[in-house]
This record gives C-alpha cells, structure tokens and sequence, in this order.
C-alpha cells in the first residue's frame, strides 16, 4: 500500500479508531448503568415509567443536539472557518449556542407544562396509576435537553479542529453520574418510588457534567471570549444551519422516532417497554462505536473535501466508513444473535432482575440485531449527501424507513408480541440505509460502494464466528453449563467473546480483507519509524 493511500486510510480508520476508544468507555458506563437500574428496578411498572418519561427528552436531544444539529453545524463551520477564518467561526460557534440555548429552554418549559399531554402520547396504553410518576419524572427530566445539546455544540467545535476523543467520551462522565447515584441508592436501600425521581434528577446533572467537561477544551482551540452565548438570529450562516437541521432530523433520528413508536406501542404490556430498552441498550454499544465513531468522522472528513469541492475525495471518505461499519458491525450483530442470553444473563441478572427478565430481554436482542449493520451504516451513508449539502434525499429515505417501521410494527404484533416491536426497528433502518444507497449509486456513481467481494469476504468471516459462537452458546454457556457461580459464568462468557473476536480477525485475514491487515498492524505489529 502506497504512503498517500496510507494517509488516506487513516483519515477515517485513525480518527474513528479514537472515537471508537472514546465511545467504548462512555457505552460500557452505560451498560454499568442499565445493570444498576436494572438491578433497582428490573423490568416492572417503575422502570416502564421512567423509559415513558425519558422518551420525549431523549428524542428530542436526537433533534436538537448529538443529531440533527451536529449534521447541520459541523459541515457550515467547517465551510466557515476554510473561507471566512477562525474567528468568524468562533463568531458562528457562540451564536448557534446562544439560539439553541433559547429554542430548547422554550422546550423545555412547554415540555414541563404539557407534560400530562406527553405522556398520555407516548405511554398509550400504560397502567392508569404509573401516569402521576411518570408526569413527575417527565417535568424533572425535560432540562437534559439544553444542557446537551450545548455539548453537542462543543462536540462540534472541537472535530472541526479535529478533536475527536474528549465529545466522544464527554456521555461516561453522564453515566458515571448515574452509576454513583444509582449504587447509593441500592446501598442505602432507597424506596423504588423515590429511588427513580433521585435516579430522573441525577440524569439531569449528567448532562450538565457532559457540557462542563468539554469547556477547557473549547477555550484551548481558542474559544475563550466567544463562550458566552451570542443571540444573533440575522446570521447567514447560522440560518443555513436552521433551515438544514429540520430535514436532517428526519435523516438521522429515524431510529429514535422507530424507537418511540415502538414503545408507545409497547405500552400494552407491563414490561415490554423497559424489556426492549434493555435490549436496545446491548444494541446500542456497537452501534456507538462503529454507526457513531464513523459517522462523527466521515461526517468531519466529508465536509472538509466538499468545502475544497473534492467531490472523489468525499466519496473514498465515505467508501472507507462503509466498508469499515461492515467489517466491524456485521460480525458484532451476529455476536449479539448467538450469545444473547448469556451476554443478557452477564450484564443485567442481578437484584430484581431475575431468569424471566432475562429470557425476555435475550429474545428482544435477537430481533434488534439483524439491524446493527443498518442503524450503524446509516450514520456512515447519510454524511455523502450531508456534505455536499443535501438534507432532503436522507430526509425522504428516513421518512420510508418509519413507514416500514410502522407497517412491521402493525402487521406482525398480534402474531408476534413484543418481538414484532424489535424487528419493526430493524426492518425500518434496513429499509432507510437501502434507500441512501441505492440513490447513492444512481447519483454519485459506485466510486462510494464497498464491492460486493469486500461484502462475502465479510459475510464469509461472520459466517465462521457465528458458527464457533453457536457451539459455545450450546455447550459452555448454558445456565447449566461448565461452570458454576455468576462470576464464573460472567468470565467465561468474557472469554468466549474475546476468542470469537479474535476468530473473526483471524478469518478476515486469512481471507485477504485490508481492513484485517490494517488491524494487525496497528494492534499486533510495530511499525517502523
């Protein structure tokens, strides 16, 4: 491999490396997070509503924040500051603060008041005497909303200086603030009503703690007189940035708005909602660090070469996230598939959270992870056209993945039940990352397209993991297997989990994958100075 395809390569696998690093830490505090909620709550009528209520907030910091605003902004800044200067950036920084700080404070008060309204929305058919907690815990909830989405406007400061690892990993301090909490709580024995409004509260100063932690960082790239919010609505570029943000909040929060229809649908069962969260959450982890990681970089990447209108440059930019999220997140699913139940068993059975729990979160997992590859590659497909500008063709292909999200929901739950909620998520992101590249190919040619041989070399050593986890699935982690004792079984699941994956890297070397070599070199190998 040439010096220059070298430099290529890794202006997304070096960078995404980073943020790969950064968003493991912050999603395996998540996990320790759902496993102390789990263990204060499990999965009855409280944890039901405290998903209820954190659904909408959640939702809308998807819109506001690390989605829609980090799609619209970072591609402008990065415009801004190639043609206008660093100044004029900063400038574009604090005025996009000041406004955002304002609409989601306006937010936030209409979301505490109309909180009986939201929740009846969002929690259709959920138990008439959860509505009062699930109210209050909406109204403590709603100001999260502000005080991240001002840390996705330093997140986006900071990749356009190239800054990747501190946003990336800014969400564990949020985690950590839960998990302090949440272990107080179990320690002191706290009473389960009161025990989830503390547990709302903490959720609050977490995202607090996500902005704070990024602001040392901001003044050092030189965002010092500029912190203070500036509302200046004339701007052109920041209503450039507005006019973006509402087509690409379709675009890139499809998943989120497929997750609210499904538990609001979920809400006729006592259990289903927080059993499909649990599950998400395990999903949720290689998204974060493959769908997250490439998107945060082909996104910075990609807007770089369009504002040098370096059209071949976008496009390898996005070829080597799209061949980089299947040859991680395909082998990720189907490791999700096979090992659900003792992954299920290893992360979440302890406390309240009994066998029953985990039978049901296990089966949810299976069904949300025939669509890893899709929620992830989304994130790396949606960049090609964001780049260049184009908020309306991702908007429209999102807009066809909740109408398949919807039609699966509908169709398959009297015959399905919970399950069908999972799939109809999965199905609504295939059909979302189909569209954008197909349209893709029709558009910009297939110079984007990671080639169907790079597709069954990887198919090919999925295929060989899966297989080899099937067999430890059956014969070494059964709830009667090898071992005895939970922290036995927890360590040999570990175990199995690191041989698999080292089994995959092996296969896609032996099957010549460069992205395998790329691997070993920079894990296994010294280079040469």
């Amino acid at each position: 491999m040439s010096e220059q395809q070298e430099r290529q390569k890794e202006e997304v696998a070096r960078p995404a490396g980073l943020v790969s690093l950064a968003t493991l830490c912050s999603r395996v505090t998540g996990l320790v997070r759902e496993a102390v909620f789990a263990a204060l709550f499990a999965t009855g009528g409280i944890a039901d509503a405290f998903k209820f209520a954190f659904l909408i907030p959640n939702l809308l910091r998807e819109f506001f924040a690390e989605g829609a605003l980090s799609s619209a902004f970072v591609p402008t800044l990065a415009k801004v500051r190639a043609k206008e200067g660093e100044q004029r950036a900063f400038q574009l920084a604090a005025r996009v603060m000041g406004t955002l700080a304002a609409a989601t404070g306006l937010i936030v008060l209409l979301g505490i008041l109309l909180a009986p309204a939201i929740v009846s929305l969002v929690a259709l058919d959920a138990p008439s005497h959860l509505r009062p907690l699930t109210v209050r815990l909406t109204r403590i909830m709603f100001p999260f909303l502000t005080l991240v989405a001002l840390a996705a406007v330093a997140m986006g400061v900071l990749n356009t200086h190239r800054r990747y690892f501190l946003p990336a990993v800014a969400p564990m301090f949020f985690n950590v603030t839960a998990v302090v909490g949440g272990l107080a709580l179990l320690i002191a024995g706290a009473e389960p009503y009161t025990a989830v409004t503390v547990w709302a509260a903490l959720v609050v100063v977490g995202g607090a703690m996500q902005f704070l932690v990024q602001v040392p960082a901001l003044r050092k790239v030189g965002l010092r007189g500029s912190l203070k919010p500036d509302l200046r609505l004339r701007d052109p570029a920041l209503r450039q940035i507005v006019r973006r943000m509402g087509p690409v909040v379709f675009s890139l929060a499809a998943t989120n708005i497929m997750l609210v229809i499904t538990m609001a649908l979920a809400s006729r069962e006592e259990g289903w909602a927080s059993g499909l969260n649990y599950a998400f959450r395990l999903v949720h982890l290689p998204i974060g660090l493959v769908g997250v990681a490439l998107g945060t970089v082909v996104l910075a990447a990609g807007s770089r070469h369009s504002a040098a209108s370096d059209g071949a440059g976008l496009d390898d930019v996005v070829r080597r996230g799209l061949r980089l999220n299947w040859f991680l997140a395909l082998p990720a699913a189907a490791g999700l598939f096979v090992l659900a139940e003792p992954l299920v068993r290893l992360i979440y059975e302890r406390g309240a959270f009994g066998p029953g729990s985990t039978e049901t979160v296990a089966e949810a997992l299976r069904w949300y992870a025939a669509g890893i590859v899709f929620y992830a590659g989304v994130k790396a497909a949606a960049p090609h056209y964001l780049a260049r500008g184009d908020t309306r063709t991702p908007m429209l292909c999102s807009l066809l993945g909740i109408v398949a999200n919807l039609v699966v929901a509908f169709g398959l739950l009297e015959s399905l039940g919970f399950r069908a909620l999972a799939f109809a998520v999965a199905a609504g992101a295939a059909t979302n990352y189909l569209t954008l590249r197909f349209l893709a190919r029709r558009r910009f040619g297939v110079a984007s397209s990671p080639g169907w041989p790079f597709l069954a070399r990887c198919l090919g050593a999925t295929a060989a993991m899966a297989a080899a986890g099937w067999a430890c699935e059956h014969f070494l982690l059964g709830r009667d297997g090898v071992v005895s004792g939970a922290w036995l079984q927890g360590l040999l699941t570990l175990a199995v989990v690191a041989v698999l994956g080292a089994l995959y890297f092996l296969a896609a070397a032996a099957l010549g994958l460069e992205e395998g070599a790329w691997v070993r070199r920079r894990f296994l190998t010294r280079r040469r100075a």
